[in-house]
């Protein structure tokens, strides 16, 4: 009887040591220097996106954040960096959705689980691509494409930054869901393609707002529609979206920051607490809006939430169409 009672005692006070440990957690973090990991060159999105939440977690907390640039592998180097830190909240990850949702929908071994590896924490910012043609096809919309695409089937082509990338997987989408067959095909980036629709070479584009607009208000090319669920300042003066026409359609891509797996939840409260609220201050909108990123506010359960559901698409976009990279 003693030993059963000791037992339990020692095991309500590891119970509350453990709780006590947990509801101090949001006033002792962060205990010291909290760095963003950066998989991307320094000056890019990504990079300029991590370099914006260090700012804006460093004006919150006491501690310094820094960023640190692991480039390489389409930022795998920084997810094994991420991978192999505690799970406190001191390291962190930038990320991207082709990073979360794209690469592990269409690489069998991607060397991460974008579910089970990371906790998800806040989104930064995202923006939606605009579907954009060579000045001479003969469509002015969406509608306008998708009919054309239907009375002549297999005259319409599709470019994209390579097999696997996000805008591939976007016409291939957008084929299916608009019951066409638009012909891909692929470059080694989005500036030969680009090249070849001002040429009128190529028919039809997924591109972001930061390419596609400058283009579009020289009269390179023009805009059929942007992919997302509303008109967009990002796309000053396109009314024209793509789910109009295609119900459901929206595309693009997001920056958000996450944590290895298991941390605990007050630390990622504080932080999406701290990334959302600060966001909105004039100077990191300016700040979010100089790389073509619209802000957005979630909960980590909301975050989570889209990274399965735009995992789930992209893996039957990838399996329908059959595309897959080594």
């Amino acid at each position: 009887m003693q030993s059963i009672l000791k037992k339990t005692v020692v095991g309500l006070v590891s119970a509350v040591l453990a709780l006590a440990a947990n509801a101090q957690t949001p006033a002792t973090f962060p205990a010291g220097p909290v760095t963003i990991l950066s998989g991307f060159a320094a000056g890019g999105p990504t990079d300029v996106a991590a370099r914006l939440a260090a700012k804006v977690l460093s004006d919150g907390f006491k501690d310094p954040v820094v960023v640190d640039t692991r480039a390489g592998a389409n930022g795998l180097i920084s997810i094994q960096a991420l991978k192999r830190a505690k799970a406190d909240g001191h390291t962190l990850l930038a990320v991207t959705a082709g990073m979360m949702t794209i690469t592990p929908a269409v690489k069998a071994n991607a060397g991460y689980d974008p579910i089970k590896d990371f906790t998800p924490i806040a989104i930064v910012g995202e923006f939606p691509f605009v579907l954009v043609a060579r000045n001479g096809f003969p469509a002015d919309d969406v509608a306008g494409l998708v009919d054309f695409a239907k009375k002549n089937p297999g005259k319409v082509n599709y470019g994209s930054a390579g097999i696997g990338s996000s805008n591939h997987l976007a016409g291939e989408w957008f084929n299916s869901m608009a019951k066409i067959s638009m012909e891909h095909v692929p470059y080694k980036g989005d500036a030969p393609a680009i090249g070849d629709l001002l040429a009128d070479r190529l028919d039809v584009y997924f591109l972001t707002p930061s390419l596609a607009m400058p283009q579009a208000a020289a009269g390179k090319l023009k805009v059929l529609g942007v992919a997302s669920t509303a008109p967009t300042p990002l796309a000053a003066g396109v009314k024209d979206v793509v789910a109009k026409t295609v119900p459901g359609f929206h595309m693009g891509s997001w920056i958000g920051i996450v944590g290895p797996a298991g941390m605990p939840r007050d630390v990622v409260k504080k932080l999406n607490a701290a990334i959302n609220e600060r966001l909105k201050q004039p100077q990191y909108l300016q700040s979010l809006a100089s790389i073509g990123q619209d802000p957005v506010a979630v909960t980590p359960e909301q975050f989570a939430a889209r990274i399965q559901k735009e995992l789930g698409v992209w893996t039957k976009v990838a399996t329908d169409a059959k595309i897959s990279v080594e």
